[in-house]
């Protein structure tokens, strides 16, 4: 017991003279705070170079005058040869394209080959409308079984309009998102000046030698054309991820 009491008492003389230390630290920060002062102390700020006006600028002067000169006089032949070499491309892709044209109309094989294309396509619609339709009457037998004939016949021209409605929308909003997504792709991969010249070139050899190609494959002339750009545009999408994943 008469050990812990003098840990006690030298504990407690320990915290006194700790109290006392602040104490005497919190009177001293209290007495700075009244007593303070403000003092400037300089401080050096960059500013920007300004050469001296008496200075002769002249050299400077003539050399920043001879490159805005030679800069606009480059941008000019630049824009000029731009302009030439467009308009010549311009000019080109016109000459083959109504060349090109001209040749098939006087072609009958590729006239008759896009008569057939068109016509079948025609066809393919009207079986298509001739199954919705089908469809529709189908659907709408359910309203046979109401026993009032008035509310029979409603409930038929609801179902039938209502099943060739979402039929047609359905193909029609499937197509138009294709086709917006093919656009994409075509204009993604395939915006360029090869394209032109595939294009040109596909549907020159397609033209010319029309009649050839019918002896040796008993295909459409237009359909061959529409497959060998879905080939081109498959197949740069296909060499640019090729790349890109390389170059990744």
């Amino acid at each position: 017991m008469q050990i812990e009491k003098e840990k006690l008492r030298s504990a407690n003389v320990t915290i006194g003279e700790c109290q006392d230390k602040i104490r005497c630290l919190t009177q001293q920060r209290d007495y700075a705070r009244i007593h303070q002062k403000i003092v400037e102390i300089p401080v050096e700020k960059p500013v920007l170079y300004e050469k001296c006006e008496a200075c002769d600028r002249t050299a400077y002067q003539n050399e920043k005058a001879k490159y805005e000169t030679q800069k606009e006089r480059l941008a000019g032949q630049y824009k000029a040869k731009t302009v030439i070499f467009q308009t010549t491309l311009f000019l080109l892709a016109w000459y083959s394209l109504t060349t090109t044209l001209f040749q098939a109309v006087q072609s009958d094989v590729f006239l008759s080959d896009c008569k057939s294309f068109f016509h079948d396509a025609a066809s393919f619609i009207q079986t298509f409308i001739g199954w919705t339709i089908a469809a529709g009457h189908s659907a709408a037998q359910i309203s046979t079984k109401i026993p009032n004939a008035f509310i029979a016949g409603i409930i038929y021209w609801l179902l039938l309009i209502l099943v060739v409605g979402i039929c047609v929308a359905g193909t029609g909003i499937l197509v138009i998102l294709i086709e917006i997504k093919v656009i994409e792709l075509y204009k993604k991969n395939c915006w360029d000046f090869i394209t032109l010249l595939m294009i040109l070139t596909s549907a020159a050899v397609i033209i010319y030698f029309g009649e050839s190609i019918k002896k040796t494959l008993s295909v459409n002339l237009l359909l061959l054309f529409v497959l060998s750009q879905g080939v081109y545009v498959g197949l740069r999408c296909y060499l640019k991820n090729q790349l890109n994943t390389k170059l990744y």
